[in-house]
C-alpha cells in the first residue's frame, strides 16, 4: 500500500471514530434532558425521602412545599393544621411591617437597649434589625410594635391573613403564647405570599426582609429562615418552630417545622432539624 492511499485510510478510520462518539454523546444528552425525574414528592412516596426519623423522640408536624411543581410534602398531616403560637416567627411579618411603614430604615436601623438586663444574654446590648431578627431579640421588636401601633398593626395582620388574625392578646404580647395562633400549613401559605409578591408590600420591603432572614448561602443555593420558641428561658422550650423557604437554580422550596415534647423542643433544635433535611436532600 502506497503512503498516500494508507494516510487516507487512517483519516476514514478517524472520522467514523469520532462520528461514533459523537453519536454516543447525543444519545447520552438526550437521555438525561427527555428521562423522568423524580420529584421530591415521588421520592417520599416511593421511600427515597423519609422525614420522620429526622423528629424522633418529638411530636411533630412539618410542611415541605414545591412552589414550581405545586406539591405539597407532609409530615402528620393533622397537626399540620393545627393552629400555635407563632411565637418568634412573628418577627418576619414583624420586620416586614416595620419597613412597610418606615419605621425601620433598612437592615442597619438600629434601637438602643435600655439597660435592663434580659434572661439571654445577646439581648443585652444595642442591636439593629438584622442583628435584633437573628437573635430574636424580644426588646427590640416589642419596641417595633410599639411604634407600629395598634390599629396599623390590626389591619396588616388582617390584611396578610396571618392565622386567625387575633391581636387582642395586647400589641407587644399577641404573637407570644397569646391569642394570635397558626397553623404549619398557614405558615406556608404566608410564605408562599411572600416568595410570589402577593402581600400587601412594596418590593424593597421584600427585598430588604430577605436580607434579613439569610440564614445560609453557597454557590448554588440561598436559606432563609426563622426560628420561635415557647416556655421560659430558665425553665427550658416547650415548643419549636423554623419556618422559611429556599431558592436554588431559580426553584424555591418552602418548609415550616414545628416540635413539641421530647428533649429540649426549641426553635433552635427544629432549625437543627430542618438543615439535617436538607444535607439529605443534597441541597447543603
Amino acid at each position: 500500500m502506497k503512503r498516500q492511499e494508507a494516510w487516507e485510510l487512517l483519516q476514514s478510520h478517524l472520522k467514523q471514530e469520532n462520528l461514533i462518539k459523537h453519536s454516543i454523546s447525543t444519545l447520552v444528552l438526550i437521555f438525561l434532558i427527555f428521562s423522568p425525574i423524580q420529584s421530591i414528592a415521588d421520592q417520599v412516596s416511593s421511600g427515597k425521602i423519609d422525614f420522620a426519623p429526622f423528629f424522633v423522640g418529638h411530636d411533630t408536624a412539618f410542611v415541605f412545599y414545591d412552589l414550581e411543581k405545586n406539591e405539597y410534602i407532609r409530615l402528620n398531616s393533622d397537626k399540620c393544621k393545627q393552629r400555635f403560637s407563632p411565637c418568634s416567627t412573628f418577627k418576619i411579618p414583624n420586620s416586614l411591617i416595620a419597613l412597610e411603614t418606615g419605621i425601620a430604615s433598612d437592615a442597619n436601623f438600629s434601637l438602643k437597649w435600655d439597660g435592663k438586663i434580659n434572661p439571654i444574654k445577646t439581648w443585652n446590648q444595642d442591636h439593629n434589625l438584622k442583628s435584633a431578627f437573628s437573635e430574636s431579640c424580644l426588646w427590640f421588636f416589642r419596641e417595633i410594635a410599639s411604634r407600629v401601633g395598634t390599629e396599623t398593626m390590626n389591619k396588616f395582620v388582617n390584611d396578610m391573613d396571618y392565622g386567625n388574625r387575633d391581636t387582642s392578646g395586647g400589641l407587644t404580647q399577641f404573637w407570644l403564647d397569646s391569642t394570635l395562633k397558626i397553623s404549619p400549613d398557614e405558615q406556608i401559605e404566608f410564605l408562599k405570599k411572600l416568595c410570589t409578591n402577593r402581600l400587601p408590600f412594596s418590593n424593597r420591603s421584600v427585598k430588604l426582609l430577605k436580607e434579613i432572614m439569610l440564614a445560609t448561602q453557597t454557590v448554588e443555593v440561598s436559606v432563609y429562615g426563622k426560628t420561635g420558641t415557647a416556655g421560659d428561658p430558665i425553665k427550658g422550650a416547650t415548643m419549636g418552630w423554623y419556618v422559611g423557604f429556599l431558592e436554588k437554580s431559580a426553584h424555591t422550596y418552602i418548609f415550616a417545622a414545628n416540635i413539641s415534647g421530647g428533649d429540649n423542643p426549641s426553635g433552635r433544635k427544629a432549625r437543627q432539624i430542618v438543615f439535617e433535611i436538607l444535607r439529605s436532600m443534597k441541597f447543603l
